[in-house]
């Protein structure tokens, strides 16, 4: 009988040993969010009180996609504040992707800019892909173009209910932004703006260049459409931020 016990034992200490594992890491990674959230003094939660899960329903990224189903969706380790008038919020989304026979969690770090003081047509923008271009030469997808940039439009995937639209919201500075940086997936709908890298969750290094580089990014889609800049220096929590206060004055860092 104790021999028959003994394979129970060890996988009862397998299981354990990977609950452990999985707690200390969820533990180390949300200590190191919190610890980004102070350096860029922005506010941080453990779990998603802003909602932002309900909110975004609508987007790609959040929908079940190629006949697959996303189950136990949820958002974490949630970065929040604002970039002058600009909501902005970074954060781990997860979710697990069944396909009937099996499945797995995917985590990925999310950047999302919320301004009521723009527009956005609805857009999804990725980098071209090989699988892409075979559709195109078969007929199966349209070939989506910003007029004038040939090198931009071989680069990019973009598409939109509002094709006109998109040369505006995508002027020559915001391409050139695009093909200078690495290249990321967005997703923008009205005064919403996702970017983020398919199924990669960011190290805290990586999540800080990742949030300048998409904070920039948002200044220059404002930017192109004639509204105000984003002042990346002053980055402040909604309990700081007083919108009747005169616009503070950047001071000169002599760089």
């Amino acid at each position: 009988m104790l021999t028959a016990l003994l394979p129970m034992g060890a996988m009862i200490l397998l299981i354990a040993g990977i609950v452990y594992k999985k707690i200390k890491r969820d533990e180390r990674r949300r200590m190191e969010s919190e610890l980004l959230a102070q350096q860029l003094h922005m506010q941080f939660s453990e779990k998603d009180d802003q909602g932002f899960l309900a909110q975004l329903q609508e987007f790609t990224l959040f929908k079940n996609v190629f006949g697959s189903r996303r189950r136990r969706s949820r958002i974490r380790n949630v970065l929040y504040g604002k970039v002058d008038d600009t909501t902005v919020a970074l954060f781990d989304y997860s979710y697990v992707i069944s396909t009937g026979k099996s499945s797995r969690r995917i985590t990925q770090t999310v950047f999302f800019a919320d301004d009521k003081n723009w527009y956005l047509p609805n857009f999804q923008l990725r980098p071209e892909s090989w699988w892409g271009k075979v559709k195109q030469a078969l007929g199966l997808q349209g070939a989506h173009e910003i007029p004038d940039n040939p090198e931009f439009s071989e680069k990019f995937d973009i598409s939109s209910e509002f094709q006109s639209l998109l040369p505006k919201a995508f002027g020559p500075e915001v391409q050139r932004f695009l093909m200078e940086k690495p290249p990321v997936h967005l997703e923008g709908s009205n005064y919403y703006l996702l970017a983020y890298k398919p199924r990669k969750r960011l190290s805290s290094v990586e999540a800080q260049a990742f949030f300048q580089h998409c904070c920039e990014m948002v200044r220059l889609l404002k930017s192109d459409n004639r509204l105000e800049l984003l002042n990346l220096a002053d980055v402040q929590t909604p309990e700081a931020l007083d919108l009747n206060a005169p616009t503070p004055i950047k001071k000169e860092t002599g760089e």
